[in-house]
């Protein structure tokens, strides 16, 4: 890979964090939550999710905030991850999050900053939760815990998704508007939001079998109903989608300005490949963008009296797959 980029993951469900840029579905590794939070509350979403032309899967998940208790000397949370609907059956995680606090980092850390004028220190970040323990309860009844990061917790949820790797210049913002107000009606409520779109243009980029003179590449397109008072997770609906849009090819002149990346993308001419799809039509003649992944998730319930759905101890051997974890599949 090369420096300055990062990849991002169009998994077909990956979970979803509202303040940054790789949500899709929920997952515990991912998940951010106010460090106020309090024991107790819960929020279910119904989950549709569809890779290219694969039939769309349905399901819903539930995340909960269900204990709290010390972790080397700071506070933490216990949530649970429920999904159902999947024909993997039931799958509970299980996640402790502890609050961390930059500024106080700072303070324990005098000798790193002897030297530095004041003026540089970065700014503290607002604190914020991190996952520290990870727990998946199996089919079969079986409690195992996972070390975190590394990969281990993502291919311990690998029957959750399918993944397309792609590349964006992490020098680049994202391109974030604020689309109004909205109003959605879920069940008997009906629920003000605010709408956020972010939208990131993938760095490679491949010729248009059907036009030289232009190129396709991938855009990731993040949509949010926000709502403060959904507890946890903060919005009411959210759309992660990635498509294939068409752009004039690069001139001769670009590339050599860019040093062979044109618009800060990597050109590729051999041919597109095959989950690209290609561009069609619609009723008024315009290219319209094939969409390779998508994933709606769409509050349908929420609460105040969760309790743990997990009691048990995890198993004192190892997990399987846990000295070798390997990509979500």
């Amino acid at each position: 890979m090369r420096p300055g980029r990062l990849a991002f993951l169009a998994v077909a469900l990956l979970v979803a964090v509202p303040s940054t840029g790789r949500s899709q579905a929920l997952q515990i590794q991912s998940l951010q939550f106010p460090t106020t939070s309090v024991v107790g509350p819960w929020v279910t979403y119904r989950v549709r999710t569809q890779s290219r032309a694969l039939t769309p899967r349905d399901y819903t998940q539930r995340v909960a905030i269900v204990g709290r208790e010390k972790y080397r000397g700071k506070d933490g949370f216990w949530v649970e991850l429920k999904t159902e609907g999947l024909s993997s059956g039931k799958r509970i995680e299980r996640g402790f999050f502890t609050i961390i606090n930059t500024a106080d980092d700072y303070k324990n850390r005098p000798g790193e900053m002897a030297d530095l004028p004041p003026d540089s220190f970065p700014p503290p970040m607002p604190p914020r939760v991190r996952l520290v323990r990870y727990q998946v309860l199996t089919s079969g009844g079986k409690l195992y815990e996972y070390p975190v990061g590394g990969g281990a917790e993502a291919r311990a949820g690998s029957d959750v998704g399918t993944l397309e790797l792609f590349e964006y210049d992490s020098s680049v913002p994202p391109m974030t508007e604020s689309l109004g107000p909205d109003t959605l009606r879920i069940g008997r409520r009906v629920v003000p939001t605010v709408v956020e779109r972010t939208r990131r243009v993938g760095s490679d980029s491949w010729p248009d079998p059907s036009d030289s003179a232009y190129i396709m590449h991938p855009i990731l397109t993040q949509k949010y109903w926000r709502n403060s008072a959904v507890p946890i997770t903060g919005f009411a609906r959210s759309l992660f989608q990635v498509t294939m849009e068409r752009a004039p090819a690069p001139t001769r002149d670009s590339t050599a300005a860019s040093g062979g990346e044109p618009g800060g993308a990597v050109f590729r001419r051999q041919p597109p490949p095959a989950w690209m799809g290609r561009s069609r039509p619609d009723s008024s003649g315009a290219d319209t963008a094939p969409v390779i992944t998508k994933t709606e998730l769409e509050l349908i319930d929420l609460g105040a009296d969760a309790v743990p759905e997990v009691t048990q101890s995890p198993e004192e051997s190892a997990p399987p797959g846990a000295g070798s974890p390997g990509p979500i599949r």
